[in-house]
């Protein structure tokens, strides 16, 4: 390109580029036109092969997220029995707690002194076989 070239408008430069784009489409064409039936039957093969890994890969995906949406229905079950467990614990203990207190209160009016119960309250908190026996449930 010299010089001069900076005047000229630019449809000089897109018939230029124009007939460089049909040659390459010739040659793709041409290139197309001569392939053998082999390649293409292995294009096929190599498709269906993708096509089978996508779909077991999907029914993979959808096996899990089943799996995975079962197990937190699950813990959500065990966390629901446990809190149901421990509230039920708790209001046990305090209704214990209150039993114990009466109890104590009428032995102190019928004697008239204070009086020491040996009888320890309920325990408020779930033990570990608690705890196993409702998870082993669900």
């Amino acid at each position: 390109m010299d010089i001069g070239d900076f005047g000229r408008d630019m449809s000089y430069y897109r018939e230029m580029l124009e007939e460089s784009r049909k040659k390459d489409l010739d040659g793709i064409r041409q290139g197309e036109a001569g392939k053998d039936k082999d390649g293409q039957d292995e294009w096929d093969k190599k498709m269906k092969k993708w096509d089978e890994e996508l779909k077991r890969i999907r029914e993979e995906n959808r096996r899990e997220q089943k799996r995975l949406q079962e197990e937190r229905l699950r813990r959500k079950r065990i966390r629901k029995k446990l809190m149901e467990k421990l509230a039920l614990k708790k209001y046990l203990a305090r209704q214990d707690e209150i039993h114990q207190m009466n109890e104590r209160i009428a032995i102190e009016r019928a004697v008239g002194e204070d009086v020491y119960i040996e009888k320890p309250p309920l325990s408020k908190s779930l033990s570990a076989a608690e705890i196993a026996a409702i998870c082993s449930e669900c």
